[in-house]
């Protein structure tokens, strides 16, 4: 399916159209590049889901590093929220019954802050991403999260932040039954044409394949 503009948003949506489940999938820091929309793809057809990839940066996308940070840093997380609201509204309208989010990187870091945040969304999937603002007491939908112990970007998704927000979420008594950390996994390890990390294939594949569980648990 093409893309679409929603309330002056541009998202690219794919999937079953008469879903009951529908499924919101966050960039990473390049931008709605095409492995994303391969991803939203990927898992719209896994889950059997209607899914929505919003475009957070408005039609910007790079491959160079110090370009994703510019765009990532200048980020409006309020806008970005909003924009995951439109995506959820988007969804209900084509008659879904439940919406799910996931995303990669700061798409990871947004999905768990729309878990705390965004009314309307039944289940989450966090990859390597936590914000700074998020409080595991504030967590109140199933979410699931996965980190790599290889993971470099410190106070980000490195293992020290990770286990911290378990640890958090342990103490608010908060399920961490689907809180997964890879020790064989770096950052970005679900990206297949990510250069600066090694791609494990195998790895990808179990973090993918629990993703699947999950939302066919919690949205069907």
């Amino acid at each position: 399916m093409p893309n679409i503009t929603y309330e002056e948003v541009p998202y690219f949506v794919d999937g079953e159209k008469s879903a009951k489940a529908g499924l919101i999938v966050l960039q990473e820091w390049w931008g709605l590049n095409e492995q994303i929309k391969k991803k939203t793809t990927e898992f719209a057809h896994a889950v059997g889901a209607l899914a929505i990839a919003p475009d957070l940066y408005r039609g910007k996308v790079t491959t160079k590093e110090d370009e994703a940070n510019h765009e990532m840093s200048h980020l409006n997380w309020d806008q970005a929220y909003n924009d995951i609201r439109n995506a959820v509204k988007y969804l209900r309208s084509q008659g879904v019954q439940k919406v799910g989010i996931m995303g990669f990187c700061l798409g990871g870091a947004l999905t768990l802050g729309s878990a705390i945040k965004v009314e309307g969304i039944d289940a989450a999937s966090v990859f390597y991403g936590i914000p700074g603002d998020a409080d595991p007491k504030n967590v109140h939908i199933p979410v699931q999260y996965h980190f790599g112990d290889k993971d470099a970007t410190e106070g980000f998704a490195d293992k020290k932040t990770a286990c911290k927000f378990k640890e958090g979420l342990k103490a608010a008594g908060k399920d961490i039954s689907e809180f997964h950390q890879y020790p064989e996994a770096n950052h970005a390890f679900m990206n297949e044409e990510e250069l600066a990390y090694p791609y494990k294939p195998e790895i990808a594949k179990v973090a993918r394949d629990r993703t699947v569980a999950f939302f066919k648990k919690h949205l069907l």
